[in-house]
């Protein structure tokens, strides 16, 4: 795809929106941000024009019905604005999770077949669902990315995606016990967010209709996780085992199979080592989280 196409972004000042947004300028391409609301239909008619990439990352976390107003409405909006308009985007690429699979063993594959049984991870999946069946009715192309926890410079604490970190950072910056559920032992396949954002521009680029998993490779325990925070905050806190029993959201293994997306050349090339590191940092340079960006974001705005 050519890189003078332009690119309708959502949630453009979201965690994962602001990176990829740079990481889009960079490679060439002309990026609109979304501006307004995406469970507004008018929002949608005022911005989308047909023919351009819309790379469809707005979106919450809050495992309440408000998840379904904006993870699953919200992609439903655009389809049924653009069949309706006539505009047509060229390519739709939509953020998803890793979310869906929870209630399967991994590592997770493509080719499994969801049945989430979160809140959130069934919001996903209905808007992957809508995405597709309207794009397959309309011959638009649509690309599904199924990240995995992602981290990196930027998670606010209130959208919901940044799990224990923030809480784990302001313990660690205040000398006090970082406390880790259960028995700490659970895995997660941590991503970059730069390598998040190297995905979406290559959704955007050339990647083919389908749905592509966007994993870190290696698992984590959540205990190493804490001990980076310590490390990367000063090193005064200790670590506490909370205890606790397991959740529908918090399972002991994540991984995701990511061979069908380094099959076109993309891989992981940041740690989570790297991203708590970079996280923490932004954190203490605007005073425990002043200002910081957000989540996924609404639209263009947190």
């Amino acid at each position: 795809m050519k890189k003078n196409i332009s690119v309708l972004l959502t949630g453009a000042h979201g965690f994962i929106g602001l990176h990829t947004e740079e990481a889009l300028r960079t490679g060439g391409y002309s990026v609109r941000d979304f501006a307004g609301d995406v469970r507004s239909r008018s929002d949608w008619e005022a911005n989308i024009s047909g023919g351009e990439v819309v790379v469809h990352l707005a979106g919450i976390r809050t495992e309440t019905e408000a998840d379904f107003a904006v993870n699953t409405q919200g992609t439903e909006n655009l389809f049924v604005t653009a069949v309706k308009t006539g505009r047509l985007p060229a390519k739709v690429v939509l953020g998803s999770s890793q979310a869906v699979y929870l209630g399967l063993q991994p590592p997770f594959s493509e080719d499994q077949t969801p049945s989430p049984t979160t809140i959130y991870g069934k919001s996903k999946f209905f808007a992957e669902r809508a995405a597709r069946e309207v794009g397959k009715r309309m011959g638009i192309p649509v690309v599904i990315l199924r990240c995995s926890t992602v981290l990196g410079a930027g998670i606010r604490e209130e959208s919901g995606m940044s799990g224990p970190l923030a809480q784990w950072v302001r313990a660690g910056f205040a000398g006090k016990p970082i406390r880790v559920n259960r028995d700490g032992m659970q895995r997660r396949d941590y991503v970059h967010v730069d390598d998040v954002a190297a995905a979406n521009v290559l959704a955007a680029e050339r990647l083919p209709e389908g749905i592509f998993n966007v994993g870190g490779q290696r698992r984590v325990r959540l205990l190493t996780l804490a001990g980076w925070v310590k490390q990367a905050t000063g090193g005064r806190s200790v670590i506490k085992i909370a205890g606790g029993k397991a959740s529908a959201a918090d399972p002991r293994e994540m991984l995701s199979d990511i061979n069908k997306l380094c099959g076109y050349g993309w891989k992981p090339r940041r740690t989570a080592k790297e991203a708590v590191a970079e996280y923490v940092m932004g954190v203490r340079s605007e005073e425990y989280g002043e200002g910081r960006i957000g989540g996924e974001g609404l639209g263009s705005r947190v």
